[in-house]
Order: C-alpha cells, then sequence, then structure tokens
C-alpha cells in the first residue's frame, strides 16, 4: 500500500473513530438507568426508594457506615449521602467507591439521603491509590514502548514499522 493511500484510510478511520466518541458522550446520560449527580441535584426526591448506582467521594468512614459526596458534571457537590452497611476495611476519607442500592432521599441536618447499600465496589480506597495507579500505569506503558522499540522501528518515509537490522527489507524496497 503506497504512502498516500495509508495515510488517507489511517484518516478516515481517525475520523470515524472521533464521531463514534462524539456520539457515545452525546448519547451516554439518556442511556444511563441510574439518576447522575446532576439529576440528584434537581430532583433528588424523585428517585425515593429506587435502585441507584452511585459514584462518590468518602468524606467520612464510621463503622459499617460511610458518608460520601457524589458531584454533578461541573464536579460541585450534588448530593450529600449517607451509605449503610458497607464493609470499611481499609477505606479512608478521600478515597473514592461506587454503590448500588436503594435510595431513601430524606434530607435531614447532616444529608441528603442514605443508600441502603447492596454492593460497594472500592475504587479508589485512598487519595494515595489512583496516583498509584497512573504511575504504574505510565510505567507499564514506558516499558512495553521500550520493549516493541528494541525489536522495531519506525520508518518515517513508509509510515510503518519494520525490524532493526533488516538491512534488506530496506535495500530491496528502494530498488
Amino acid at each position: 500500500m503506497d504512502r498516500r493511500r495509508r495515510l488517507a484510510l489511517g484518516i478516515v478511520l481517525s475520523l470515524a473513530l472521533l464521531g463514534l466518541c462524539i456520539h457515545y458522550g452525546a448519547a451516554y446520560d439518556d442511556a444511563w438507568p441510574h439518576p447522575t449527580g446532576d439529576q440528584l441535584a434537581a430532583h433528588g426526591s424523585e428517585y425515593d426508594g429506587e435502585r441507584v448506582l452511585l459514584f462518590g467521594d468518602v468524606q467520612t468512614v464510621a463503622g459499617n457506615r460511610i458518608a460520601i459526596h457524589v458531584t454533578d458534571d461541573g464536579g460541585d457537590v450534588a448530593a450529600d449521602l449517607e451509605v449503610r452497611g458497607v464493609d470499611t476495611a481499609g477505606l479512608e476519607p478521600g478515597g473514592v467507591v461506587q454503590i448500588y442500592g436503594t435510595l431513601e432521599f430524606e434530607e435531614t441536618r447532616t444529608h441528603d439521603g442514605t443508600v441502603l447499600a447492596d454492593e460497594v465496589v472500592v475504587v479508589n480506597a485512598s487519595p494515595r491509590a489512583g496516583a498509584y495507579k497512573y504511575v504504574a500505569s505510565g510505567l507499564g506503558g514506558l516499558f512495553a514502548a521500550g520493549f516493541f522499540l528494541r525489536y522495531w522501528r519506525i520508518d518515517i518515509r513508509q509510515l510503518r514499522f519494520v525490524p532493526r537490522g533488516d538491512a534488506d527489507s530496506e535495500v530491496s524496497e528502494r530498488g
């Protein structure tokens, strides 16, 4: 495949991928079956007694209960919820959890509502866990790229990868 066709194919595939990403982002909230932070902030009482899946930042940990902040798309606190029935082992304030359970939306002095948790998944047990994931992923990516580039090199003129030390392929293709 010559260079122009390869470049055109790359552009077409990149534009198709961009279009799919834009469509996914535009339709995401409409297809999501659970209330978002924005919906809780605007109409929280409408979801009273419903099953919800929420993501929140842990504020306090006490016994088998935690307090979380659910944020809206702007990053502002949409709801301050108490979650009951949580295994709090290793969980610290500043961590991130996702909770599936039944929402009881009654506003009190300390929180907007309560979630009776059926399932709690710890995304980050503490603020340090998120940084650790990014650093470990970055180092893994660098290791994989280094390993790949040890045996392959980029041929800029042909827009392709070629094995290192393969001088015969360069001579035979240039003719």
